[in-house]
């Protein structure tokens, strides 16, 4: 019993943490936002040259691998918290907060409120949902798996 409660908590301190992570990026000025990607940046470009396209690949993929990991970690809450999964309601909440992030960002020296960044956004956290399932799917396989074994042994 000790264990499921520790799991809830610690599974929604990690979800917090992570909000509170992208509620800070998203803090950070055009030109402080711009200083934090330059090393990806600056590699990405000796990999593929200079251009909007790299620019936009480094900025695009900061958003959906940030809402990516949301999105997991709030599967991972609500599995704990529920006892089942829910997955939809994950991308819904964590879509919900992806639309508080872009607002929050009208706010911010240099930034703006985009719906094609929302968009990104929650197919981040539809790709966190699909991780979230192939990883419990392949844990109950083996957990069933080990079960059979130890039933016919």
């Amino acid at each position: 019993m000790q264990t499921e409660k520790i799991k809830k908590i610690a599974s929604w301190l990690l979800t917090a943490i992570c909000m509170a992570v992208i509620f800070w990026l998203s803090s950070r000025t055009s030109t402080e936002s711009s200083e934090q990607s330059g090393a990806v940046l600056n590699w990405l470009i000796s990999l593929f040259g200079d251009g909007v396209f790299t620019t936009f690949i480094v900025r695009k993929s900061a958003h959906c691998l940030e809402f990516t990991g949301l999105c997991l970690l709030m599967n991972f809450s609500l599995y704990f918290t529920r006892g089942r999964k829910s997955p939809v309601l994950a991308v819904i909440l964590t879509s919900i907060y992806a639309v508080t992030d872009e607002v929050h960002q009208i706010f911010v020296d240099g930034r703006s409120c985009e719906l094609g960044d929302w968009a990104i956004d929650t197919m981040g956290a539809i790709f966190g949902a699909l991780g979230f399932l192939i990883i419990i799917i392949t844990i109950e396989r083996i957990i069933k798996r080990k079960k059979i074994d130890t039933e016919n042994n």
